[in-house]
């Protein structure tokens, strides 16, 4: 990940990031998960504004 030149408002958003990247990814890698797992960011001029997460579930 590239961060020498992002502007300074990221950081905690890229912390934030790496929580939720965190978070979905062990909630979606475990056996019996059958789905998609999405997130999402909104980015305007370089500085990250929202991040969004999704997860849905297949009912099987």
């Amino acid at each position: 990940m590239m961060t020498h030149d992002a502007p300074s408002g990221n950081t905690k958003k890229m912390a934030q990031l790496q929580s939720v990247l965190a978070e979905i990814l062990a909630e979606s890698l475990r056996r019996g998960f059958f789905g998609r797992a999405v997130v999402e960011l909104s980015v305007q001029d370089g500085t990250i504004q929202h991040i969004r997460r999704t997860v849905e579930r297949i009912e099987r």
